[in-house]
């Protein structure tokens, strides 16, 4: 075969198309480890906004101010597209402030779920002093 005359049967350009699948796949894999990361940012900035929002409460004996700091620290941490998708509220009853969170994160890759979550947080009423 005379390497001057072009074959039909020839591989040349097979390895850019290799190539370009792997990169693709490799980019996809990425972003979805890219989205767990802050998925897993979001699930530590509510369970930080819980905490405090019933150190809160528990303190002031109020749902009102429990709700108040759960929102500040969503804004502080979680401003934007991420803290549209919390919703979060407090309840005391039995001695004990409740604040209970669900959120969900959108999937940045095709063909996922969103990462959906449910949090509580739970602290003693404080004696008034």
């Amino acid at each position: 075969m005379d390497p001057s005359q072009p074959s039909r049967l020839s591989d040349r350009g097979v390895s850019s198309v290799q190539f370009l699948i792997a990169s693709g796949l490799g980019l996809v894999f990425f972003l979805a480890l890219a989205n767990i990361v802050v998925v897993q940012y979001g699930r530590g900035a509510l369970r930080s906004a819980l905490d405090q929002g019933v150190r809160v409460g528990s303190v002031s004996h109020s749902t009102e101010r429990c709700e108040q700091r759960i929102d500040e620290v969503l804004d502080q941490l979680l401003g934007g597209a991420m803290g549209d998708g919390v919703t979060a509220e407090c309840e005391i009853s039995a001695g004990v402030v409740a604040a209970s969170a669900s959120a969900v994160f959108p999937s940045w890759t095709p063909f996922s779920a969103d990462f959906e979550v449910e949090m509580t947080a739970l602290a003693t009423l404080e004696a008034p002093g």
